[in-house]
């Protein structure tokens, strides 16, 4: 079970044009992908934005 409680103890881990939100044992909870041109759209505060609403959405269930 997810600790959402501990929201520090997740990051965001870019690899080319995907950013995956993992805990700190690796664990993907959630999958973006930039696909501009220039590959530079997803800023910190977008990627801060998609993981809050991630975790609503988990709280939630």
């Amino acid at each position: 079970m997810l600790n959402l409680n501990n929201i520090e103890n997740y990051k965001w881990v870019k690899n080319g044009r995907i950013y995956t939100l993992e805990n700190s044992e690796g664990k993907v909870l959630h999958t973006a992908e930039d696909r501009t041109c220039n590959g530079n759209f997803l800023t910190d505060s977008i990627l801060e934005d998609l993981a809050a609403e991630c975790f609503e959405e988990l709280e939630g269930k």
